[in-house]
């Protein structure tokens, strides 16, 4: 640990000029990156380290040029080690949606889908697209867990039937850029702006993966007639020639998919004794699963039923 803040605060010096900063740890996220606030007399900045995962630097930096030019509000980077190992960062300070915030319910997804907007507009030619194969190995952690759990092997039979289904609808959606993880954690507010932030995994999939990831997260439940209005209004600002019936069933697959990966890549985590302190979360994400299928209409919810 002291040789890793040794390295940083070295390269640091010789971004910033100077010796004379703190360095703060900011809070642990659900990836192998640590984050740190550095403070200078004059200026604060946020630290990156990709020690354990350079290729989701690149992936960032790259993402980050296709958002700005999608206008989209994204940190500015400053600098960046050769080998990316350390990335400096703007501060966006500490307001992030998942905190109570000035705005209310309406003012937030009302901002966070005007960002969303833009993002739909990153040039697609040069982004990776999701694939059957990508989409089903994001939930095999999940038949693992429920393994854990003890579910009867004709109950992993179904849940497997379950995944494929559920593949397949999402390769039926429509494909757009998307942000794969667009919840309230991931977006700051910053002088009344909406930043987007954790942007690495950009690439393009299906429509309803970012929607689910906000109109559904996890520790947020939002009033029916809300969702429909700012889902209304979203379809509409973006051309997006869809109806509400049938994005709420894109987004009802998506928000099923989306929770079976969270939950089996958390409980991996666990495992390892890595973010204990989100153990809380479990549950509120297999709930979204009863949700997503119990909105489908899908036999399986019965199985999620008994783990809960």
């Amino acid at each position: 640990m002291k040789k890793n803040l040794l390295e940083a605060t070295n390269w640091l010096s010789s971004v910033i000029g100077t010796n004379n900063f703190n360095l703060e740890p900011l809070r642990e996220e659900a990836s192998n990156r640590k984050y740190f606030r550095i403070k200078t007399n004059e200026q604060s900045f946020v630290l990156v380290d990709n020690s354990e995962d350079k290729e989701q630097a690149a992936n960032f930096l790259y993402s980050s040029k296709l958002l700005i030019n999608s206008n989209v509000n994204v940190p500015e980077t400053f600098a960046f080690s050769e080998d990316l190992r350390f990335m400096l960062l703007q501060d966006l300070g500490d307001i992030s949606l998942d905190t109570k915030t000035s705005l209310d319910e309406k003012e937030i997804l009302t901002k966070a889908l005007e960002q969303l907007s833009l993002l739909y507009f990153c040039d697609q030619d040069i982004l990776k697209s999701c694939t059957e194969e990508s989409l089903l190995t994001q939930t095999q952690a999940f038949i693992e867990f429920c393994i854990e759990q003890e579910c009867r092997e004709d109950q992993i039979q179904d849940l497997e039937v379950l995944r494929k289904d559920l593949v397949l609808e999402l390769l039926g959606q429509q494909f757009i850029p998307v942000h794969n993880d667009f919840e309230r954690r991931n977006l700051m507010l910053l002088d009344d702006e909406l930043f987007v932030i954790d942007f690495q995994d950009l690439n393009v999939g299906p429509i309803g993966i970012d929607l689910a990831s906000l109109l559904f997260e996890h520790s947020f439940d939002y009033p029916e007639n809300l969702i429909n209005d700012v889902l209304s209004r979203h379809l509409s600002n973006s051309g997006l020639q869809i109806e509400v019936d049938e994005i709420m069933q894109h987004i009802m697959v998506a928000l099923t998919h989306r929770s079976m990966r969270i939950v089996g890549t958390f409980n991996q985590y666990f495992k390892e004794g890595k973010l204990l302190s989100r153990q809380q979360d479990l549950p509120k994400f297999l709930s979204r699963i009863m949700m997503g299928l119990n909105y489908l209409k899908k036999p399986q919810m019965k199985i999620i039923e008994k783990i809960l």
